[in-house]
């Protein structure tokens, strides 16, 4: 039964992604900012959890990138809602979420697992500091933490661009879903080809 852990905390993960968004329109922004570090947090130990436990390596893959989506497409919808973000800020990174989500899904149905590339994965997480630092929203220390946290996001914003650009050049990452058979240890995506 630990065996599912792994999973359970993913998928919480992505659900707190709503949680954080109605408590963001309830009025309850210190909540809707500590479930969301919470849920960003969780993003840190899921997989090492199912390495250990020997989870279910094919649903851990497909789910993780879902609930990552889910939880910074619904704070950026929050955040927009109560104008806390702004557009031109969270409105790119939106259709940049459902741009990557429709092409994760159109190369999952040819049994290829979409792995982000590093600047992806740094501007991923740039964008969460953001989410967090703008929920967070002030006062602390004399700081305007909404400049600070639209200025955390427009680098995301920029990485984002790059890695976009890099996929326009190079392509995604080739990587076979793994296995059931998959040993614990062994990593998820084979490695790249060369071009």
């Amino acid at each position: 039964m630990t065996r599912f852990i792994p999973i359970a905390v993913t998928a919480g993960r992505g659900l707190c992604g709503p949680v954080v968004a109605a408590c963001l329109l309830a009025g309850h922004s210190r909540a809707a900012f500590w479930i969301f570090v919470f849920a960003a947090l969780t993003d840190l130990i899921d997989g090492w959890l199912a390495r250990v436990l020997g989870s279910d390596r094919v649903l851990g893959a497909m789910l993780d990138p879902l609930a990552d989506k889910l939880l910074g497409a619904t704070g950026w919808i929050g955040l927009l809602w109560v104008g806390w973000a702004p557009l031109w800020l969270a409105g790119p990174l939106l259709v940049r979420d459902a741009v990557v989500a429709w092409l994760w899904r159109h190369y999952r149905g040819q049994g290829v697992l979409w792995q982000a590339n590093p600047i992806g994965q740094i501007a991923t997480s740039y964008e969460g500091t953001a989410i967090a630092v703008l929920l967070f929203h002030g006062p602390w220390l004399g700081i305007h933490w909404p400049s600070v946290g639209v200025g955390i996001g427009l680098h995301g914003l920029l990485l984002s661009a790059v890695s976009a650009i890099q996929y326009g050049i190079e392509g995604p990452p080739p990587a076979v879903l793994p296995t059931e058979q998959s040993a614990p240890g062994e990593p998820l995506a084979a490695p790249s080809l060369a071009r």
